[in-house]
Parts: C-alpha cells; structure tokens; sequence
C-alpha cells in the first residue's frame, strides 16, 4: 500500500490542498468527539507528531473524548506502516481474539493473492467475474 514510503510522508503528500492540510501545521482547535472530520483530524495530528507505534497509541488514548476510536484507527495506519511483527510485544499479548484475527488475515491475503494472480485489481476486477 504505502511501497515503501514513510506514513507521515504519504500523508503529507494526501492531504494538500484538502481541509485537512493545515493539521500539517497545527494542533487541531476541535475536540476529539467522534464527529468523523474531527476524528481524522486528530488521526493525522498524531501520526505526524508520533514517530512510534507506541507513541501513537498511547498519545491518541489518553487524550479523552473519542480517543478509543481515535487511537484505534491512527494505530491501525501506523501498524501498516510498520506490520504486526513490528508491533510492541506487549500490546500484541493483550490482543483477545489474536488466533481467530489472524485466521481472517490470511483469508484476506489469499483473496488478494487470488485477485493479483487473475490480473483483475480490486472491485473492477469483482464486476468482471461477476458478468
């Protein structure tokens, strides 16, 4: 997804001349309260300031309001960037539903594997062998 391009770096290169360009810069000046705009706001706020997955995380979290969902997702971006063996050992430990997600994440790979291989890319590629 990212080819070997930094998160932060792709991000930058996203968000000009978006609404969300100025968060290059700034704080965000609204609160983290689950309003979607507000809640990538913040998202990007704290993958451009955190530089480990760690950070981000925790960072997110303890910032109250909707930080759960905040943390959530700009922990999921940051853990693409890095991949699962990357991941703080001890955050990986506390993961209940660990063997049935990765069941799911190789099923995942496989539907990707089996559309690369047929040449078709993504829901294009679906409608083609649907008919």
């Amino acid at each position: 997804m990212l080819q070997g391009e930094p998160l932060a770096k792709a991000i930058r290169k996203e968000v000009e001349h978006t609404r969300y360009e100025p968060l290059l810069m700034v704080t965000p000046v609204y609160p983290p309260d689950g309003y979607v705009v507000h809640t990538m706001g913040w998202v990007l706020h704290w993958l451009l300031r955190c530089d480990s997955f760690e950070d981000v995380v925790i960072s997110a979290a303890n910032m109250g309001g909707d930080s759960d969902t905040i943390a959530a997702i700009a922990g999921g971006l940051k853990g693409l960037e890095i991949g699962y063996s990357q991941l703080p050992k001890r955050f990986v430990e506390a993961i209940g539903c660990a063997d049935e997600l990765e069941k799911l994440t190789l099923q995942l790979a496989d539907v990707r594997r089996s559309f690369s291989s047929s040449g078709a890319d993504g829901a294009n590629g679906m409608r083609d062998k649907e008919g």
